[in-house]
């Protein structure tokens, strides 16, 4: 009969609570069939272990592949791809564990699980996630360890106790490499799941859409100023621009529309368009670090002039990346507060653009807002007009009623209660009924200053919409309604605008920035955060130029030769410091003065033939030679009290007694020298 190798308990054991860990984070985006597969497999494998089952045959082990590859393949439509491709590795995983004849299988599976540690970490980049992944390497390791362990080991956290050990004493010579090792990009690349949900402003706006997302405290990205943090009222970050109207839904105007060039100018490929901006003033560089969208555009003051190569400059001078932002992006930007944007007369297909209006919808508007702007006399004592009809009756709130067909006349004769989109959208009507053009905006407003690192947190609740308003011989000047119903929201933030009730709604219950006015609370959340923002923007982001930037500091001159002799010297001192530490920890201690006399008195024992066990306790030991030699009870057992009292009670001061006795004992015969 063929022998079956079984592995020790202590490395069977870390391995399954390792592949647990490392598995544990994909478990929601894995299909339901493959993680209750792994539990079976799992519960067969330690069935194998204690002898109750077999390991399957091949045939099994080839159904079991064919059934899971075919299971994949349908279930995500292909094989190339970055969730197909990591399920089939944990497939590949699970099933290995069915396949440990011998230790080199467990080395497989071990190896396997590094690097399934490794692709969780495809997913998630955050603070969290990476010690968690640090976490995994430490139980495979252990697991690694209890391999080459005997089967009588029985202490299994002495394994994971020296795996941490391990991890520990690597970790400065890893921090070293990432320092100096060159900042290489990706060999290739794998397609991000294309089905992922967007998160943020979407390419449309309806009554209602920005009101839900204000009820999500989602981060939607940081911002760091060069200089000073312009006021609340100053930071719009525009982000979409809607000239078409359908009625109900704000949306973009088509690509088509735009006539004068092309739609997208990079710094590379300057647009003649562009000149149609005029800038003065002091300019405002800031670095953005946005979380992922899945979406292309970016977020910006206005008006952007320079920014982070991979960025276009579209036709409505907004920002937009080359690709749907699938992680955390980092660039930056410098705009101009002050400037006029396309201050000359718009030509007519851009008239038609920003005074499109669907047939037959909102008719009182419409009749209202010629007849507004007859008795105005102009543009700008219209615009007037209508801000001061907003400020007089109307309310901001997050729970609008539903409007039906004529949204806009129900909203403004009627509900009269609505959020920033309510009214953008209406104020924007009601200037094109006029026949002024305009246009909505929408983007975010504001953001948490943290005073911790001088850097703003701009979520998804600060989402806002506003208007611009073609004025003559001024350009696209914007114009924000909500300001005229609520002004709380543009000088402060959403709550301050808010009923104490309706502030409840915003972000959700465990969210910890609900609880600001808890100021040791308010704190931890600041930090916590300002700790989560240095990790992105001084690891994550650390790029070939923050490298450059740090080994110019250290080196001066950078050269290949000075990198390798700074490796050299700090990794050799890194070693050297771990070589020491393992060498002194190596040497027995030396022996207090007591310890030194009780184990002389123990050899004059010895050589009289009553020698002491191994591990055992002196009183056991002297009541053990008093049954054998009752002559030397007394002296013994004096002896044993001296040595007792001065170890564990702390009387050194019976030192020099405990000496004397020891060298008047002898074994021989029963009397003091």
């Amino acid at each position: 009969m063929k022998l079956v190798y079984q592995l020790p308990r202590n490395s069977l054991a870390w391995l399954l609570v390792a592949q647990a860990a490392a598995i544990a984070p994909h478990i929601p985006r894995l299909p339901v069939w493959l993680v209750g597969a792994w539990l079976f497999v799992v519960a067969w494998r330690v069935q194998v272990f204690r002898g109750v089952w077999a390991f399957p045959g091949a045939p099994v082990k080839a159904l079991l592949v064919i059934v899971c590859g075919a299971s994949l393949l349908f279930g995500y439509g292909r094989f190339f791809g970055l969730e197909p491709m990591v399920a089939l590795l944990l497939a590949a995983f699970v099933l290995k564990l069915l396949e440990m004849h011998r230790r080199r299988d467990a080395l497989v599976v071990i190896y396997l699980g590094f690097f399934t540690c490794s692709t969780q970490l495809l997913f998630s980049t955050t603070m969290p996630a990476a010690v968690y992944a640090l976490l995994c390497v430490v139980l495979l390791t252990a697991a690694l360890i209890g391999l080459n362990q005997s089967e009588g080991h029985k202490q299994p956290l002495r394994s994971v106790q020296l795996a941490a050990k391990l991890v520990l004493q690597c970790l400065p010579m890893m921090v070293l490499l990432f320092l100096v090792l060159p900042r290489l990009g990706a060999l290739w690349s794998v397609p991000m799941q294309q089905s992922a949900a967007s998160t943020g402003v979407s390419d449309s706006m309806s009554p209602g859409d920005i009101t839900r997302l204000a009820r999500s405290g989602g981060l939607a990205f940081r911002v760091a100023f060069d200089g000073a943090v312009p006021p609340p009222s100053q930071r719009y970050w525009r982000g979409l621009v809607f000239s078409r109207f359908d009625g109900r839904r704000w949306s973009q105007a088509r690509i088509a529309g735009f006539r004068d060039g092309p739609v997208l100018a990079t710094p590379d490929n300057p647009q003649p368009w562009q000149r149609l901006v005029e800038v003065s003033g002091s300019s405002r560089t800031y670095e953005v670090i946005m979380e992922p969208s899945h979406q292309p555009w970016l977020f910006a003051l206005a008006t952007p002039r320079d920014y982070s190569t991979g960025i276009s400059l579209t036709r409505d001078f907004r920002l937009v990346y080359r690709e749907p932002v699938g992680k955390r992006l980092r660039y930056r930007v410098t705009s101009y507060p002050d400037y006029r944007l396309e201050a000359q007369p718009l030509p007519d297909w851009r008239l038609r653009q920003e005074l499109q209006l669907p047939d037959d919808f909102n008719p009182r508007a419409r009749r209202q807002a010629q007849e507004w702007y007859r008795d105005a006399g102009s543009t700008e004592a219209y615009v007037e007009r209508l801000l001061d009809y907003y400020n007089s009756d109307f309310t901001y709130t997050l729970e609008p009623p539903p409007l039906g067909r004529d949204s806009v006349d129900e909203f403004l004769w009627g509900t009269k209660r609505g959020f920033c989109e309510h009214f953008a959208g209406s104020f924007v009507f009601m200037l094109r009924a006029a026949g002024v053009p305009a246009r909505v905006v929408v983007g975010y407003l504001g953001g948490e200053l943290n005073p911790l690192e001088g850097y703003l947190q701009v979520r998804q609740y600060d989402a806002h919409a506003w208007a611009e308003v073609w004025l003559r011989g001024r350009g696209w000047v914007r114009v924000d309604p909500t300001g005229a119903v609520a002004p709380e929201r543009i000088e402060a933030d959403l709550r301050s605008a808010l009923s104490e009730q309706e502030s409840q709604l915003v972000s959700g219950v465990l969210a910890l920035d609900r609880y600001r006015a808890i100021a040791w609370l308010n704190r931890l959340r600041l930090q916590w955060d300002a700790l989560n923002y240095r990790w992105h923007r001084r690891v994550l982001g650390y790029d070939s130029t923050m490298q450059a930037g740090l080994l110019r500091q250290l080196l001066g001159e950078v050269s290949p030769l000075r990198v390798a002799l700074l490796v050299i010297g700090v990794g050799g001192a890194i070693l050297g410091l771990i070589a020491l530490r393992v060498l002194l920890k190596g040497r027995k201690p030396r022996p207090s003065p007591a310890t030194r006399q009780y184990q002389r008195f123990v050899r004059k024992l010895s050589r009289a033939g009553l020698a002491r066990a191994p591990g055992e306790p002196p009183r056991d030991f002297a009541r053990r030679v008093a049954t054998r030699r009752p002559d030397l009870e007394q002296a013994v057992l004096a002896i044993t009290d001296l040595y007792e009292r001065i170890s564990y009670a702390g009387q050194a001061a019976l030192v020099p007694e405990l000496r004397r006795s020891v060298a008047r004992f002898t074994a021989t015969r029963n009397l003091f020298r």
